[in-house]
């Protein structure tokens, strides 16, 4: 059985998974391209970080706008589970997401009295530092604008800092690593299940050994 890979971002209202929480999410279903956005409604907009909402170009009025949390993470759950897998054979993709978007995607649908339905978690980040240190490329610059820039070829969607067009230039970027930089990104993928029970979430586990077979796309 092969994989089910979905790129992913999330815009938060500060960096904060406790304090904080998301203002919008976009999922592209990497086996048809289907990209689901949505906007979310803020309960605690007086919590945010000034700092977030002046890189998002976000006012505390805009935090207003949005859907309900539940009802979006009920939109986004079902949307990812129409592929009839299970979340061991699901792979989110994304710009920085173990590190960040992980905490608010497992809170999210805790929230929503959900598990999250993805296992697994492939960071372009740690892709981007691979294709730059078999190139010899000195940098410490690995956001998704400076990683995009330095893919060359790789033809970006204008804007940034809106989770429909990261999620779209970390598509693109995925892309080029694998398919036209031949990264190789399986020793990439790490498993973070996610329990509503009280299990440890954060046992990391290197899928060394994963048939490749399981990662075609």
């Amino acid at each position: 059985m092969t994989l089910s890979y979905f790129v992913v971002d999330l815009e938060t209202n500060g960096l904060s998974s406790f304090v904080h929480e998301p203002t919008e999410i976009s999922i592209i279903r990497c086996s048809d391209k289907v990209q689901l956005t949505k906007m979310i409604k803020v309960k605690h907009p007086e919590k945010s970080s000034w700092d977030a909402l002046k890189i998002t170009g976000k006012t505390i009025a805009d935090l207003s706008n949005g859907d309900d949390l539940i009802d979006t993470v009920n939109l986004c759950d079902k949307f990812i589970k129409e592929d009839g897998l299970t979340p061991a054979h699901r792979c989110i993709i994304g710009h920085n997401i173990i590190s960040f978007d992980k905490k608010f995607l497992h809170i999210m649908w805790a929230n929503a009295n959900k598990e999250f339905p993805i296992n697994l978690y492939l960071d372009t980040i740690a892709l981007t530092r691979a294709f730059a240190k078999r190139e010899g490329i000195k940098t410490r610059k690995f956001n998704l604008q400076a990683s995009c820039e330095m893919v060359i070829g790789i033809k970006k969607y204008a804007g940034s800092h809106g989770s429909k067009i990261d999620t779209r230039n970390t598509y693109l970027l995925w892309k080029a690593l694998v398919e036209e930089k031949n990264i190789d990104y399986l020793p990439f993928i790490k498993n973070y299940p996610h329990y509503l029970n009280g299990a440890p979430e954060e046992l990391e586990e290197d899928l060394e050994g994963l048939d490749p077979s399981l990662l075609d796309d």
